[in-house]
């Protein structure tokens, strides 16, 4: 009796086994017997109307199979995603599929399919992605039958190294060159700066700066010019550097030797004053004094204003008198001068003796620049000759001969 029942407990765990095989793998021989839809796929645009016209029992298929939630990843990407044509060989796994049986009736799904027969199939391929997997699922030609074939992670991206960006070459300072007229004028005489050939490789030139520099580094002028490369300025008194610095369009400074010039302006007024000695043949000695104002026509011609006295030291003949001068003077050849004019020679002497008496003298005189700068302080020895017009032809008896030197500051 027992070896009757270990008998039949066998052979019902064998019965088991063989059904539990049997409904954990379907193997799939044929297609188009259970089709999903009708007549056979040939493009992707039938799968894709399709998918479209079945959108309801699509939606039950994926609902059936258990993956309900790749449903609308699925119709959403199908139309965008890469669709492969593809060969499926004998032994082609798919986690599952949904059908109709005979093509007819309610949707169905098969699971855990094996492709068992030699002749392969042809499907369409299609991955959707969907919360960091990639889901490829399998539409046969034959059937249009939806199969999901396997999942997998969506794989790490690689990592992309941006090049350094590639910057622009930094801006050139632009090079500056000028031309200033003239570079000696008067106190505040207008003169003309011009930097119009400057230039600049990697744009353009817009403004400057003009400053004047005295022999101290000191800046005693100065001028921005924006929008323009041509200015006039005021020339300051003195010797001094006029520097110009330009500017691009980009702001870069740029200058150089080039512009960088001396220029000079000089006064109109200044002091004078002169020291001599007067002869005088018949006889009389006398020394001599005048201070005044020069006031410079130009570079080359001035007029000098100046009173002063000339004491008479030794001699029978003549008065101390005092003076009052009027002449131009004429300078050449840098350091040599010339001046004529008029001055008045004052005595309280005899009014008859023409020795004595006081006069309206026309001066004549010439000289030479000894010491110092045009512009500054410096002394020049002169000759002088001053006599009354109704006396010239008596200029060696009445005539008064002198030197002195003259100071200028």
């Amino acid at each position: 009796m027992l070896k009757k029942r270990g008998v039949l407990l066998c052979v019902m765990t064998l019965l088991l086994l063989v059904f539990s095989s049997a409904q954990a793998a379907n193997v799939l021989m044929e297609i188009g017997r259970s089709p999903f839809h009708k007549p056979p796929l040939t493009s992707t645009e039938e799968l894709l109307a399709m998918l479209q016209s079945k959108d309801t029992e699509v939606r039950k298929g994926f609902e059936l199979s258990g993956r309900s939630e790749l449903y609308v990843p699925f119709m959403n990407q199908v139309s965008s995603a890469p669709i492969r044509t593809v060969e499926y060989q004998k032994g082609s796994w798919f986690e599952w599929m949904f059908y109709k049986r005979k093509g007819v009736g309610t949707v169905k799904v098969m699971k855990d399919v094996t492709w068992g027969n030699e002749v392969p199939f042809v499907g369409f391929e299609i991955d959707i992605e969907h919360e960091g997997s990639i889901h490829t699922f399998v539409i046969p030609l034959g059937c249009g039958n939806v199969a999901l074939m396997a999942s997998r992670p969506v794989p790490p991206q690689p990592v992309v190294v941006q090049p350094p960006p590639v910057l622009p070459p930094p801006n050139q300072s632009p090079i500056c060159a000028m031309s200033v007229t003239p570079v000696k004028a008067f106190c505040g005489e207008i003169i003309a700066v011009d930097a119009g050939t400057s230039t600049d490789s990697d744009g353009k030139v817009v403004g400057m700066n003009i400053a004047f520099v005295d022999a101290q580094g000191q800046v005693v002028g100065e001028q921005v010019v924006d929008g323009s490369l041509a200015a006039t300025v005021a020339m300051p008194c003195g010797k001094n550097t006029l520097r110009v610095t330009v500017v691009d369009d980009a702001g870069a400074v740029g200058d150089s030797a080039a512009c960088s010039t001396t220029v000079e302006g000089m006064k109109r007024f200044r002091p004078v004053a002169d020291v001599g000695y007067f002869r005088q043949y018949d006889p009389a000695d006398y020394l001599f004094g005048r201070v005044g104002l020069e006031y410079r026509l130009s570079e080359e011609f001035s007029i000098l204003g100046m009173v002063g006295a000339a004491p008479l030291f030794r001699g029978r003949d003549g008065r101390s008198a005092g003076l009052i001068d009027l002449f131009g003077e004429y300078s050449f050849a840098e350091r040599y001068f010339t001046h004529f004019g008029v001055g008045a020679w004052l005595t309280n002497g005899d009014s008859d003796n023409d020795l004595e008496d006081s006069q309206l003298d026309l001066i004549v005189g010439v000289g030479r620049r000894v010491f110092g700068e045009s512009e500054g302080l410096n002394g020049s020895l002169f000759f002088e000759v001053r006599s009354a017009p109704d006396e010239l032809d008596g200029l060696y008896d009445f005539g008064r001969f002198g030197i002195g030197l003259r100071l200028r500051f």
